[in-house]
């Protein structure tokens, strides 16, 4: 684990592992790099390529404080990685709310991204998407962190998950909510907020790097036609989407072993 400071004076943790391309992974809403591990995307992309996994604001080991922040600050906290790093092109692979963001740098940036896998993404908010945000939104102030732990997981995890060991998910909503290095409550409000006022339909089009998005078809969150819809903007992008058991928003750690093999066979599509 380590950190770099930004110009701005944020700290921004991350988990660095392989060599090769390097391949920056994005977390979900109000998550750090941790995510991607029991899934065995770090191991697996470690393989082939030079991984680097982020911590949002307010998450890992990343800056926590109380000043607001939008998918812009976000999409900065990337890039300045990348520049403190020294790294001039990457591959971007993003869950949820990373994948807006790498939407965003991919559009922006086109010439600091050589291709794209969006897991879970959607290109803008509509009123249906709305309600569930201002929902969690009001979880997040409201609620204990155990509890809104378990609503969110509720949406996140299939139905086969959540019936299979509800007290596997009540400790997955401990570590990952209630624990002294969860998320912070605002971290939590802010990511509604900016999941809220997710728009990127201006800039999907723009994309210019290849593209694969991956959705699942029993996605209670963001339901697998929001995904389908980005794959048919941006331009050749390829969809895959997975049915069945396990096909739910987190497809990346109920369906991992698909998940991974088809990013890793994408990413290494030209060498």
């Amino acid at each position: 684990m380590a950190t770099v400071t930004l110009a701005n004076g944020l700290t921004i943790g991350y988990a660095e592992q392989g060599t090769g391309i390097p391949v920056v992974l994005l977390p979900g809403s109000a998550v750090d790099h941790t995510i991607f591990v029991p899934g065995g995307q770090f191991e697996s992309l470690a393989q082939h390529f030079r991984v680097i996994a982020l911590d949002w604001r307010g998450t890992g080991e990343s800056t926590r404080d109380e000043a607001p922040y939008t998918a812009a600050d976000l999409e900065a906290d990337v890039l300045g990685v990348l520049d403190a790093l020294d790294i001039d092109r990457a591959h971007l692979v993003g869950m949820s709310q990373g994948s807006t963001i790498a939407q965003r740098i991919a559009a922006h940036h086109p010439d600091q991204v050589d291709r794209v896998v969006l897991y879970s993404t959607w290109g803008h908010t509509d009123s249906y998407l709305q309600g569930m945000f201002t929902f969690w939104e009001h979880l997040y102030r409201t609620a204990d962190p155990q509890a809104y732990g378990e609503a969110t997981l509720w949406f996140l995890l299939s139905r086969e998950f959540l019936n299979a060991d509800p007290a596997a998910v009540e400790a997955i909503a401990k570590a990952s909510f209630a624990s002294d290095s969860a998320a912070t409550r605002h971290a939590q409000i802010q990511a509604a907020r900016i999941n809220a006022a997710h728009d990127n339909r201006d800039l999907l089009a723009r994309i210019t790097a290849p593209t694969l998005v991956v959705a699942g078809d029993q996605d209670r969150t963001i339901p697998a036609v929001y995904s389908v819809q980005v794959a048919r903007t941006i331009p050749g992008a390829e969809i895959r989407v997975l049915d069945g058991p396990g096909a739910s928003h987190a497809l990346f750690l109920e369906r991992a072993e698909e998940v991974n093999e088809a990013t890793v066979s994408f990413l290494r599509a030209d060498n």
